[in-house]
């Protein structure tokens, strides 16, 4: 029974991660259009970048437990998120790379090496990939800050975030660093706010439409964040339209039922590591 409670609460997170993946495959067609036919929606492309990547932090955030780290090993923690992050990252990227070279170059030692070399040093041959790297960092980083958490961590930890626009222009490092801040405030907003999000309250329609008018009000007034490119434009508006709309699409999954979805939601990282391929290719 306990294990059948556990599989339906989590359906709605599994439908929530499929929104968004689609959310993130849209954008990307959008942003195809845009720079290779001159065809643009900025309007869609700032609402949908508002708040579908904080989306998928904030999802992790809410399903990272005190069993996650409390009672476990750094070695037994690492190997697992080296299984089940580290291990696809190295697969997606590699063959993704791989089929790139072979359908728009030639498929010879050097250009093989070169695919390996920009996979190991996070120079993702997929763009999109950055996702799942920067989520193993953060997760690393925040079984640290979770272990050996002392109060005064919850007034310092927001600072990095609110500076991050002092970094711009920035390096291949310096973006990936910047990427993890961002990816890790989300990440601890949905620990710390799990419950809010949790609560049924958001499955009421008037929330929802709050919710929506709230993100829509923040793309407009931030323009479009881009966490790829470190570009959050006004820290507060970033956080709050992160949030706004990622409580909208949790409640909205929580009232929708869709094995499409959940199949979806279930296959994020594959959707991550391929629907560029595809949209390129097509």
């Amino acid at each position: 029974m306990n294990n059948l409670k556990t599989k339906t609460r989590l359906t709605y997170i599994d439908i929530a991660r499929g929104i968004a993946i689609l959310l993130v495959v849209i954008g990307h067609i959008n942003q195809f259009y845009r720079n290779n036919l001159g065809i643009s929606n900025p309007q869609i492309l700032s609402f949908i970048y508002t708040f579908h990547i904080p989306l998928f932090f904030i999802i992790s955030g809410m399903l990272f437990s005190e069993k996650s780290f409390k009672d476990v090993s750094f070695t037994k923690f690492l190997l697992k998120k080296i299984k089940t992050l580290i291990v696809p990252y190295l697969f997606l990227d590699i063959t993704g790379g791989l089929f790139n070279v072979a359908v728009y170059s030639d498929l010879n030692l050097i250009n093989i090496k070169n695919v390996v070399i920009n996979t190991l040093t996070l120079h993702c041959n997929v763009g999109a990939n950055w996702f799942i790297s920067a989520l193993f960092i953060e997760e690393i980083v925040l079984y640290f800050f979770m272990k050996y958490y002392m109060s005064i961590y919850k007034y310092a930890v927001w600072i990095p975030f609110l500076l991050i626009n002092l970094f711009y222009p920035f390096s291949h490092w310096i973006n990936i660093a910047v990427r993890g801040v961002i990816a890790f405030t989300f990440i601890l907003l949905g620990y710390y706010l799990k419950e809010f999000f949790k609560s049924d309250l958001n499955k009421r329609w008037y929330m929802i439409l709050i919710s929506l008018v709230i993100t829509y009000m923040v793309s407009n007034f931030n323009g479009q964040i881009d966490v790829w490119g470190s570009t959050i434009c006004n820290p507060f508006l970033c956080v709050l339209g992160g949030l706004a709309g990622s409580y909208a699409v949790i409640g909205i999954s929580k009232l929708i039922t869709s094995k499409l979805l959940v199949f979806i939601g279930q296959n994020t990282m594959t959707v991550m590591g391929t629907h560029m391929l595809l949209i390129f290719f097509i």
